[in-house]
Parts: C-alpha cells; structure tokens; sequence
C-alpha cells in the first residue's frame, strides 16, 4: 500500500475492498471508487459539512458511516511517512496493508471493525526499539488525529488493542467481544511466525535489523526467550482459523530459530 495518502486525496487502489469507501472529487480530482480504505472514511481538510461529502448515491453518510473512524489526507500522509522511517525493517507500511487484507478475509468475525481499523493503523505509528512507551505515544496519536467527534468507546477500545499487541496478551476484561477481537489481531501479528520457512527466515532477518543497535548475544538471548515463550504456550495461535492453518508450522519455525540462534 506504498500509495497511500500520497497527496492526492486518494489511497492505493490495493486498499482491501472491506476498509475502502468513496472520497467525493473535489476541484477537479478524480476519485477511484475502490482506492479509499472504507473504515477510514477519508475526507478533506475543509468543511466536514459540505455537500461534497455525500457518496456517488448523492445520500448523506449512514450513522453507521458517522461512527467509521475519520482520518484527514494529512494524517495518513504523516502515517505513511512514520511507516518508512530508516530504522523500520519489519513494522512498516507494507505491513500495515497485510494486516489489513487479513481483516478483509474475516471482517465478518470483527465485534468492533472501527476500533480495529485504528488499532492496525496505529499499533506501530511510534516505533522505537529502545523505548518501552511506544505503544503508549502510539495510541496518544491515533486520539489526535482522528475527528474529534469520534467516540471515545471507540477509541478507548482501539488503544486496548495497541497495549495488547505489544504485550502479546489478552487483556483482563468481561467484554468477551474486545477479548475475541484481541485474540484475531494477535494472530494477525503472529501469522508470519507459521508461514513457509523462506518468509520466516527473512522476516527474522528483517527484525534483527531493526534491533540492529544491540549486540549480537544480547540481542539472540532476547529473540530465543521471545521465542520459547511462545512455545511454552498451549496455543500459539488463539483462534481456531489460524491455528488449524499455521500452529504446527509455527512450532517448526520457532523450533529451527533457536537452534540457529544458540548456534551463532
């Protein structure tokens, strides 16, 4: 998704057809009606009660549409410009697009989509792997560029689920809808763990780039304690989908890596 907010007004038409939504032409600006992540709803950096911002239909957004979250061509091109900062290897633009065709392919399964959008959105917006309150600065961006009528149910829920990607864990919660989507994003997160043996190797070798400032040993220690966690776990992968498809596979990656790296 390299075209996303590139100035245009208009996204990468490899935005996944479940996150696109129109964007209405504006001073004379074409409008591809399949290049506009839908759970953005992107508008313009003007009057949000301009006519203009009724779709092709010639309707007024739904209150389901009101409720999508609302980022400005500015904010995605200040995301986009984050996603390619130098040090990024692994946690990149690109990424942010994998993640969300994985949405596209299950959107149906999603409690809270909005929260969700944002949350794959923003999960990395700060990265920084010699901080610890990344996550943190994360989600106080995502609340300052989105509209400032978007419920705040909606953005508490998005940033629960930044916290828990970057723990690794579902959070403690009665809400059983906000624990079944943070199991589908973590799976998300972990699904290039059970992929076939080149992509993890190279994505291995992508993320010791972006630790590239820590020592060799040290940094091998760290990857092999990540990585036995993980196999210490009953389940890698928390939903049944991704289990079936990449549990086993998963194991045999992680497996190998240690060897590899208590080899070097």
């Amino acid at each position: 998704m390299p075209g996303w907010g590139s100035g245009e007004n208009r996204l990468s038409a490899t935005a996944p057809a479940c996150v696109r939504r129109n964007v209405p032409a504006r001073a004379g600006r074409s409008v591809d009606d399949n290049s506009v992540p839908q759970g953005l709803h992107l508008r313009d950096d003007h009057d949000p009660t301009d006519p203009s911002v009724r779709g092709e239909t010639g309707r007024w957004p739904s209150a389901a549409d009101r409720e999508a979250p609302v980022l400005t061509t500015a904010a995605l091109a200040d995301l986009e410009r984050r996603y390619a900062e130098p040090h990024r290897t692994v946690h990149t633009w690109e990424r942010v697009g994998e993640l969300l065709q994985m949405a596209e392919e299950v959107v149906n399964g999603i409690a809270g989509r909005s929260a969700f959008i944002l949350a794959i959105l923003f999960h990395k917006a700060v990265h920084d792997p010699r901080t610890v309150d990344a996550p943190a600065r994360s989600a106080a961006l995502m609340r300052e560029f989105v509209r400032a009528d978007m419920p705040a149910a909606v953005l508490d829920r998005a940033e629960a689920l930044i916290q828990a990607v970057a723990c690794g864990e579902i959070p403690e919660t009665d809400d059983a809808s906000l624990r079944g989507d943070t199991a589908l994003l973590l799976d998300f997160d972990h699904a290039v763990l059970g992929s076939d043996a080149r992509r993890f190797a190279a994505h291995e070798a992508a993320l010791r780039e972006e630790f590239v400032h820590l020592p060799a040993d040290r940094y091998h220690s760290a990857r092999c304690a990540a990585l036995r966690m993980l196999l210490w776990k009953d389940r890698i992968y928390l939903t049944d989908r991704f289990f079936l498809e990449r549990e086993k596979r998963a194991r045999r990656n992680i497996e190998s890596a240690i060897l590899q790296a208590e080899a070097a």
